[in-house]
């Protein structure tokens, strides 16, 4: 594919990660005049490759499967994870362009802290104690603090290429949280909207790290080939016959953590 040909995101959503993301990207896959690829979270924009022409082509490739004219976008809540990850949006705004939108959700820091902590927790990756882990990871915090995470961004977009909303909002009326959100991309809202909460923590079906099953679901075949011709009905059916339930998770936040966590989350 010649670099005149290559197809990239029209918009992005950058974040935050636990914040209802994975419910936005499966809504929007049913907006017509819309592509995601089958593979949320790429994360290419985390890499300083892709601004070569191999790294450029690869981005591309993701977005071979799009309809003529559909506007494409993609969700990486990488994208917002300083200091994890930094000079994302100075990268996107070389890739990209400055015509790119961006949509970011927010929820509630503490609980975005704790589901932080179950989703890793459950996959097997933090194995602290929840009141020690996210009082000595710096990420848990970082990550909850929205208007740092958006600073490098509103540095290189014009405000009105960035739409924040509350996850809390989203859900309170998501028929209205979507067209609003479909306004801003520039196509219409669809007829009805799905009522499930994708990607939730309690009950989710997760995938053993190092399995077999891990390298098939992360693979190209599986993401490009395989998955866009399962319904989402099948796919969590399968889910349920071959994968473990993350484990139910009964720690809880201690009144003194929240309270230094606030403190935290308030500092600059």
């Amino acid at each position: 594919m010649s670099a005149a040909q290559q197809t990239l995101p029209h918009f992005l959503i950058i974040g935050a990660m636990k914040a209802g993301t994975t419910t936005l990207y499966e809504d929007l896959t049913r907006v017509p005049g819309l592509y995601l690829p089958p593979e949320k979270e790429p994360e290419d924009l985390i890499h300083p490759e892709v601004e070569t022409d191999a790294g450029r082509a690869a981005y591309a490739a993701k977005f071979a499967g799009a309809p003529k004219g559909a506007l494409c976008g993609e969700a990486s809540t990488a994208y917002t994870k300083l200091p994890t990850h930094s000079g994302v949006a100075e990268r996107a705004l070389r890739v990209l362009g400055p015509e790119v939108k961006l949509i970011y959700l927010t929820r509630d820091p503490i609980r975005r802290i704790r589901s932080q902590y179950h989703h890793l927790w459950g996959l097997g990756i933090e194995q602290r104690p929840m009141n020690r882990a996210v009082l000595e990871d710096e990420t848990y915090v970082a990550y909850s603090q929205y208007a740092r995470q958006l600073a490098p961004w509103r540095a290189n977009f014009d405000e009105a290429q960035v739409l924040v909303m509350a996850f809390e909002e989203y859900l309170a009326d998501r028929p209205a949280a979507l067209t609003q959100i479909c306004a801003f991309l520039g196509v219409d809202a669809p007829a009805s909207v799905a009522d499930s909460h994708r990607n939730a923590s309690d009950g989710k079906r997760v995938i053993p790290r190092g399995s077999v099953l891990a390298r098939i679901a992360a693979s190209d075949v599986y993401l490009y080939r395989i998955k866009p011709l399962m319904p989402t009905g099948l796919r969590d059916r399968i889910k349920a016959l071959l994968l473990p339930k993350a484990r139910k998770m009964q720690d809880t936040l201690h009144p003194e953590t929240v309270k230094t966590l606030t403190d935290r989350l308030s500092q600059k």
